[in-house]
């Protein structure tokens, strides 16, 4: 069927629905022309066998003796006159009333029969033509039903064709929309009908939408424009004062803030590729994430300290991970200064097991209502102290590189945070 009606899905739902209502349509009016002739036969015939009746009655009526009416299509006989003129044997114990076709050999027949005072009289019609006629009549309607479904079916390709046709259009000029293009209009295309009042209203969204990630984008060049320059001065005065003193404990410090301003730098860099889609202008090398794991922790030491959180690092010091330094740097952080900011006097497990990370809290935990939404721009918990950026920014960069982020409660309280690289 579908080979038959081809185009597309639109195109043979409308042709289809077209040709059930032409074929519904067609079978009512053709059964509706047939049986309208064979009632108006049958009601002619009963009018005509009903006059023969009065006109006999009244000639009886003069002549009991009269002599009944005999043509080639129309034959009278009386009971009383079986012996001058006996009656057929298909007649013989009719009832009374009409009985319409009856068949006798390659004849048909229409017959009354009706009651005169004691007698009762046959009134019999050869109908054999009439029969004829209404055969070739239920033909021609066969004929006229299959020619007009054929006639009705390129009809119908043609309708379809003209309906679908501008939808199809438009389908295929969305299909083809590059999602870096701006300025897309699509109305200027179709006519003001309906699908043109979509194009519209599409046209209207992507306006809208091109003076959203236009200033997104513009929002993000001026925030790495405006952070490059403080976070250039604070490396270069940092390696300044490095350079012009030997106090250990400044060492520390200065190592933290070297090490900060050089991640944040990265960030912007990694952010901005993210946000805009594009991949970035470097090739993955290996990264030993024990190493990367015990930088962040000491990074967070401070607050690690203040909530009075025991960090175990259970990777095995070989297990890398071939990936961007910076972005799993920021996923790494976010999850495991969530797993702090939720914990308290207890433990956070990090663990690495078959190419998938986790990091497991007995902390406050999250109801699985909010665990729907965790990952959603700017929401935040219910014992949520921050801006609801963190854990979304994480699932985007993990959207990014292909790898499977998720939070699940645990069972013995709090949250464990998996990050698979293996997807």
């Amino acid at each position: 069927m579908t080979s038959v009606l081809g185009g597309s899905v639109l195109f043979r739902k409308i042709m289809a629905s077209i040709l059930l209502a032409s074929v519904l349509f067609l079978s009512l009016l053709t059964i509706l022309v047939y049986y309208s002739n064979e009632i108006l036969e049958d009601e002619l015939l009963a009018k005509q066998t009903n006059f023969e009746l009065e006109n006999i009655k009244s000639q009886l009526a003069e002549n009991p003796q009269t002599r009944l009416p005999r043509t080639a299509s129309l034959r009278i006989y009386l009971a009383s006159r079986t012996a001058t003129q006996p009656v057929p044997r298909h007649l013989i114990g009719l009832s009374e009333g009409i009985h319409h076709d009856i068949k006798l050999a390659d004849k048909a027949y229409h017959v009354l029969v009706a009651a005169i005072d004691d007698d009762l009289i046959y009134i019999e019609y050869d109908i054999t033509e009439i029969e004829r006629s209404e055969g070739l009549l239920g033909s021609i309607l066969l004929t006229a039903w299959i020619v007009f479904i054929v006639i009705l079916f390129f009809i119908a390709r043609i309708l379809s064709s003209k309906l679908s046709g501008p939808i199809a259009q438009l389908s295929e000029e969305l299909s083809r929309i590059n999602p870096d293009q701006r300025g897309i209009r699509l109305s200027d295309q179709f006519e003001d009908d309906e699908v043109g009042q979509i194009a519209q209203a599409f046209d209207s969204y992507t306006a809208k939408m091109d003076s959203y990630v236009e200033k997104q984008m513009a929002f993000a060049a001026m925030a790495s424009h405006e952070l490059r320059s403080p976070l250039t001065i604070i490396r270069t005065s940092a390696d300044l004062i490095a350079s012009r003193q030997d106090d250990p404990t400044i060492d520390a410090h200065l190592d933290k803030i070297q090490r900060a301003s050089s991640n944040m730098a990265n960030m912007i860099h990694a952010l901005l590729a993210v946000t805009r889609d594009h991949p970035l202008d470097k090739a993955y090398e290996p990264t030993l994430l024990r190493p990367l794991v015990d930088e962040i922790i000491d990074n967070l030491q401070t607050e690690i300290s203040a909530k009075r959180v025991q960090l175990d690092n259970n990777i095995d010091v070989t297990v890398q991970v071939r990936a961007d330094r910076t972005l799993i740097t920021v996923v790494l952080i976010n999850l495991i200064r969530n797993a702090v900011k939720h914990s308290e006097n207890s433990a956070i497990k990090i663990d690495m097991d078959d190419w998938q990370l986790s990091i497991t809290d007995r902390g406050l935990g999250i109801d699985s209502d909010n665990l729907k939404h965790i990952f959603d721009f700017a929401y935040r918990g219910q014992n949520s102290q921050g801006y609801g950026v963190g854990l979304y920014i994480s699932k985007l960069i993990c959207d990014y590189q292909g790898w499977k982020l998720s939070l699940v409660s645990n069972p013995e309280g709090g949250i464990i945070a998996r990050v698979n690289f293996a997807v």
